[in-house]
Parts: C-alpha cells; structure tokens; sequence
C-alpha cells in the first residue's frame, strides 16, 4: 500500500512538474550570451556578401541597439533558396524561428500549415500597443496568407494602388483634351485622337493610342473599369471569375473595337515586353496602361533624354500618372513574399513576441534608413535634410542582406528622412497614394491559395481564357468562339474550382 501511495504521489508531482514546465513554456525565451532575447531568421541572400562588408558591425549593433533583440542569421543564395527551403521545412531540428518564402503560399507551405508547422499570428499582430506598425497590416493582403481561417504569414509589402492609367501629358495639350479622362468614353475620346489627330505634331500617321505587348496584365486593368472585378467577383452571394460576368464581355467589345479602330498596334500580341514601354518613348504611342514605375521611367526618360514637349519646345514632354478610370483600377497583391513564424523554431508564444517585435521596429523609419540607405557619412549623407545616396555597389554595402527582414508595412520607404525625390517619382507616390481609394481586390485571393482543386488545374484553365480573351480582342474568334473556350474551361475544372471556392467562403464564416 505504501508502495502504491508513493507511486501515486510520485505521478501526481511528475504530471505536476510537465504542467509547470508546459505552462513556463509560454513565457521563456531563448537569450544569446549578452541576456539579450535571439531569435533566428533564415532569409535570402542575392549578394552572398550578406552582412559581411565592412562596416556591417555597426550595422548589426545598430540594429540590436534599437530592435533589443539578437539574430541568429541564416543567409541563403538567392539561386538555390527554393530548394533550401523545402528541406528547412522537413528539419524539425534545425528549425529557424522565422521563414521567408520569396512567393505567393504554395502547396507546400499549406501542406506545412495544415500540420501545424506554423503559429496563427490572427491573436498577436493587431496589438497596435505592442505592434504598432505590423498591427496596420492590409487585411485584404493577409488574406492571402491565411490557411483554414489563420493568418500563418507577414507579407513583404508592394503597393496595393501600383496599376493604373498614364498618358502623355503634352499630347494631351497638342489635341484639345484639357482634363484627365474620367470615364471609358474619355479614355477612347483620347486614343482616337492621340492615333488620328497627330498628336506630334509632324504631319504624319504615325501615332496610336495605346501600344500592348504580349503581356495582358493590362486588359485585367481596362476590365475593371466596366466593373466585372478582380479575376473573381462575388454576386448574388457566390463567388464565380469574372469572365463569366456581362461586365467581362462588355470590356472586351470595347477592347476589340478599339483594336479594329486601329487605336493600338495590330500585332500587339506578339510583342515581347522587353521593350514595351519603348513605344511611349519614342513617340509613338501617348498611353500606357500598367505599373505607375514604368510611367515615371517614361517621364525620366524624357526627361533624361531632353525630349521637347509638343506644345512648349522650352520644356520636356511628361507623363501624367493619372490611375483609375470610371473611379476603379486593379489592386495589386500587395506583397512579394511573406515571413512565416515556425513552432519547432519558435516554441514558445514569448519567442513569437520577439520575432514580431524584430519585425515591428525594422518597419520604424530608423531601421528602414538602416536597411534601404545604410550609414550616414559612409554609404550617404545627409543634405538640406534629404538623404543623399552615395554612388556605391549594393553588394559592397555595409547593410546588404538586412532589407530583407523589413516588411514594409505600413509605409514602403521611410517617411522621414527620405531620398530627395524627382517630380516623376513625387507623382509615382502620390498615384499609389490615391490609388488605393479605388482598387479592386479579388475577393477569392485567399480561397484560390487555399483551393486543391486550383492547384490542380487553375494555371491550365487559366490559360484558357487568357487565349481566347486575345483572340477575341483581334477579332480571330467571336462571341460563340468565346463562349466554347468558357464552356472548356468549366469541363476542364472550372466548375469544381466554383464548387471548392465556394466551399470554402463558408467554412470563412
């Protein structure tokens, strides 16, 4: 009996002892030899000189000066990090506290969510007390990065308002047109005179509106201003992809009307986008229709060039970077990779804390000066409070590899100080800025990432519609044509890949 009651207390202390040791779990926290809380970090390396310049010591005592926190820093080449990470995700071991992934979430990183492998950051990364920068995350944006209902990811932040409508500003004076289109009829009103009305001003037929490539990300943003929506679009309470809307196919009668006008080149669907935005440049064409980067590059461009304005030789032609049409444009992803807190590396929830406190404070303008420019009077200066970059290879830099670790969020560049910056790039920011009251996100994004059934067939069917949305346009197939190709893409998948999305909004709620 003795034996039996010491063996039951004994039990009773053990399962004691695990639930103490369980419960210190959630509050201990792995320290280097200073005391000071480490955590680990695996990330790319696109110079293999990460960290390892001269000067990135005071780099790295900066940054743990002001973040508190200790990396442990595991460097990849950018070439092979891929691979790197499939077998980092199978080592339990070896685990780092965070991940990166340079892509949208893949099957493989799902797999790993489904079991576990990474924390629901949904309870931590709204504290705005503790968090104030990550705690303004784009909801729209994570939803990409949720997996059955739990944010398992901190995007890399890419302007949400990045697409949109520019056109050539002294054209537009040249032609009569004293006021940015507002509307679709504005926008033909402009590519038929930019293509009919000799907008250059030399006599001759050689100008059109609009010059495409082979690249039709802007057809998805000319679709958005009839309204169908982001790739997909929710009506009547179900989600279903846009070609499947009026709206879609009213987009592209005046795709193809303007193609049949001659308002673009003939041969667009041909062109490489290597040199897409030469047209634009060389005076050819007054519109371009995609990233507002490329807009302010055709500005520099003339600019650089001392390209004369048409209608004032005394200045450089311009771009107007103008962004919605109809009060709508298409929203971007909003981020290029994404950082994953993992349970093997991270073990307890103080661990988590730390990761997302480093996280936090290298988005503060401090560590975002740190990371993007370096170290005042070695890699730039500081001149009439604007900062000055020294003209330097990136790969030699003190700081190169530590922008990698910076999410972005909520600003991409520091607000202050900032680069002194030139009017194209005042007018970039300014368009991403207002360019966010009218984005329209995909409403699946998230389901889509989510979906077996996508990753099974969603690039194939995809490709189907992408071809026959072409066709149409250049007037190879009709209305019936286009309409076979909607029927293959719903026996080939698209009606399961319905079913599935939809399957999964309701889980959602």
């Amino acid at each position: 009996m003795k034996r039996i009651i010491a063996g039951i207390v004994t039990s009773l202390l053990s399962a004691g002892l695990l639930l103490a040791a369980g419960t210190a779990d959630q509050t201990a926290q792995k320290t280097d030899a200073n005391g000071r809380p480490s955590i680990s970090f695996m990330v790319t390396d696109h110079y293999g000189t990460a960290l390892k310049n001269q000067g990135s010591d005071k780099v790295i005592q900066d940054y743990e000066s002001y973040t508190g926190i200790h990396v442990d820093w595991r460097f990849e080449p950018d070439s092979t990090y891929k691979e790197k990470l499939g077998v980092t995700l199978m080592d339990k071991r070896n685990m780092p506290m965070i991940l990166t992934v340079g892509y949208a979430l893949d099957s493989n990183v799902i797999s790993a969510a489904r079991q576990g492998a990474f924390w629901d950051l949904s309870d931590f990364i709204f504290d705005a007390k503790q968090y104030p920068n990550l705690s303004k995350a784009n909801k729209n944006v994570l939803k990409a990065l949720t997996v059955d209902g739990k944010i398992i990811g901190i995007y890399r932040a890419r302007a949400i308002g990045r697409l949109g409508f520019s056109y050539r500003k002294d054209w537009a004076e040249k032609v009569g047109i004293k006021k940015d289109p507002k509307t679709i009829e504005d926008v033909y009103d402009m590519l038929y005179k930019f293509t009919y009305n000799d907008p250059d001003g030399d006599g001759k037929k050689d100008t059109v509106g609009i010059d495409l490539c082979k690249y039709t990300g802007p057809l998805d943003v000319i679709q958005t201003w009839f309204g169908c929506g982001n790739e997909w679009v929710e009506k009547d309470g179900k989600l279903i992809p846009v070609h499947q809307t009026k709206e879609f196919m009213d987009a592209l009668d005046w795709m193809r009307k303007i193609y049949a006008e001659g308002l673009v080149r003939k041969d667009w669907p041909t062109i490489d986008t290597a040199g897409w935005s030469d047209a634009c440049k060389k005076g050819t064409a007054g519109v371009f229709i995609d990233v507002m980067d490329t807009g302010k590059r055709i500005w520099q461009y003339y600019n650089d060039n001392k390209i004369p304005s048409v209608v004032n030789p005394n200045e450089y032609a311009s771009m107007r970077l103008l962004g919605p049409v109809n009060g709508k444009t298409l929203a971007t992803t909003g981020f290029n990779g994404f950082y994953l807190i993992t349970r093997d590396g991270a073990k307890t929830e103080q661990d988590v804390r730390n990761c997302l406190r480093f996280l936090d404070r290298m988005c503060d303008d401090k560590m975002m000066v740190l990371a993007d420019y370096g170290l005042e009077g070695a890699t730039y200066d500081m001149v009439n409070g604007y900062v000055v970059i020294r003209k330097t290879d990136l790969a030699t830099t003190p700081q190169a590899g530590l922008n990698q670790s910076v999410c972005y969020i909520p600003n991409l560049v520091a607000v202050k100080p900032t680069l002194k910056w030139d009017e194209p790039t005042k007018a970039q920011y300014a368009a991403y800025d207002n360019n966010l009251k009218y984005v329209v996100y995909n409403p699946a994004i998230g389901y889509l990432a989510n979906s077996e059934i996508n990753a099974e067939v969603g690039a194939d069917i995809e490709q189907i519609i992408d071809d026959a949305r072409t066709q149409y346009i250049c007037g190879q197939i009709d209305r019936k044509g286009f309409e076979a190709a909607a029927k293959q893409w719903s026996e080939r998948g698209g009606d399961r890949l319905i079913e599935d999305v939809n399957r999964l909004k309701k889980l959602d709620k």
